[in-house]
């Protein structure tokens, strides 16, 4: 069979389209991110970060309620007492809350409406877990322990001797070191929100 002219060009043409590739006229494509890109696993929320991590000043001036355990022994006192200093060094006023009843003094702290709300040590980590997931618009500084479950509105700082996670076992959490550790650790609690730390640990060597 003998094809004419017009056939054979429209052959042509045909082939010429199925062997141009497609343009996008959206111009290139997006690059897929590969999994290098994702967020680091050290700045996962509730992770635990070296103290190199917090980068701003303390702020000064800043109002705080702390709250220590009604039956306070040689370790917490002495770590309310290094808190103090160190909040007085910085300008910070700061008011005290004990009482027999855990989740009264906790509600009291709130009461004051601070920049933050101050916690030593494991005994108070139960009450201080639920108090802040209730009031995620509150800031929690927990000093020498981990909460269970902290949110991105709790800041921990631990030191050696006091850097266990409470898991509400029956056994008391270590808690050693609070006059060594803790007024630093109040400065680098403070300094860590300043930095956007919100919701990690961080740890102190």
């Amino acid at each position: 069979m003998k094809w004419s002219a017009p056939a054979v060009g429209l052959l042509l043409a045909i082939a010429l389209v199925g062997c141009t590739p497609a343009v996008d006229a959206s111009g290139p494509p997006t690059p897929t991110p590969s999994a290098s890109a994702s967020t680091p696993a050290e700045l996962v929320p509730g992770s635990t970060l070296e103290r190199s991590a917090v980068t701003a000043a303390v702020p000064d001036g800043a109002a705080l309620s702390v709250v220590v355990p009604s039956d306070a022994g040689e370790e917490e006192n002495a770590a309310l007492a290094a808190v103090q200093d160190a909040a007085a060094r910085h300008g910070a006023t700061v008011r005290v809350h004990a009482d027999t009843d855990a989740v009264a003094a906790v509600t009291a702290a709130l009461a004051d409406r601070p920049d933050a709300v101050v916690g030593i040590g494991p005994a108070l980590v139960g009450v201080l877990d639920r108090a802040s997931a209730a009031n995620l618009d509150v800031s929690f500084l927990v000093l020498g322990t981990q909460l269970a479950e902290p949110t991105g509105n709790v800041i921990a700082v631990t030191w050696p001797g006091a850097e266990e996670r409470a898991v509400f076992a029956d056994d008391p959490a270590s808690f050693s070191g609070g006059a060594d550790y803790a007024g630093e650790a109040l400065e680098v609690g403070l300094a860590a929100f300043a930095s956007g730390l919100d919701g990690h640990v961080i740890a102190l060597d």
